[in-house]
């Protein structure tokens, strides 16, 4: 069987059911696509910024400056957001975080919610991706992961995963209160 390389295992999942519903934008969900080769993990992390850091508009306030620098750093720290099997002694090699902000006219509405009270300056959806990369020493040993991103940022009600290991393709749902996965 040819192994998958992790870069086109991360393309394959972002043609998934789920990489596809976060593209509705819909606030409180999520989407994590995670590919497993050998020792190597590559795991890309994509939500609308109103579940990291509350608000869409573009950070001008000193307030909003210091509350997205707040969110960026713990996004940043991999192992306190993506905690894998401690005895497969998985190292964070990088991680690269991208904001991304969606300039359009005409919407009110993210499927039922109404963000926009208050913020006269709403220039459209804005998007946060994560990308975070690992090394493990010991791959036989990694069996799961617990992803913290429900403790750090509690607007996340959803993380839809989309899993790809040499053992093949799988899909979880994960909530605060199940949030947590085996390979």
């Amino acid at each position: 069987m040819r192994s998958l390389s992790i870069s086109s295992a991360i393309a394959a999942c972002l043609v998934s059911p789920y990489s596809l519903a976060l593209d509705a934008h819909v606030h409180g969900a999520a989407v994590l696509e995670v590919a497993k080769e050998g020792g190597e993990i590559e795991a890309v992390l994509r939500s609308p910024m109103a579940n990291i850091v509350g608000f869409e508009y573009e950070a001008r306030s000193a307030e909003d400056k210091a509350t997205q620098a707040n969110a960026l750093e713990t996004l940043k720290n991999a192992n306190n957001i993506l905690k894998l099997s401690a005895s497969a002694h998985c190292l964070s090699d990088n991680v690269e975080v991208v904001l991304g902000h969606d300039d359009h006219d005409g919407h009110d509405d993210h499927d039922g919610h109404d963000d926009h009270d208050g913020h006269e300056d709403h220039e459209g959806h804005a998007d946060i991706t994560v990308t975070y990369r690992f090394t493990c020493s010991n791959p036989d040993a990694l069996t799961d992961m617990n992803v913290g991103l429900f403790d750090a940022f509690n607007r996340v009600e959803k993380l839809h995963v989309n899993l790809i290991t040499d053992k093949g393709a799988q899909q979880f749902e994960l909530t605060p209160s199940s949030n947590h996965f085996k390979f």
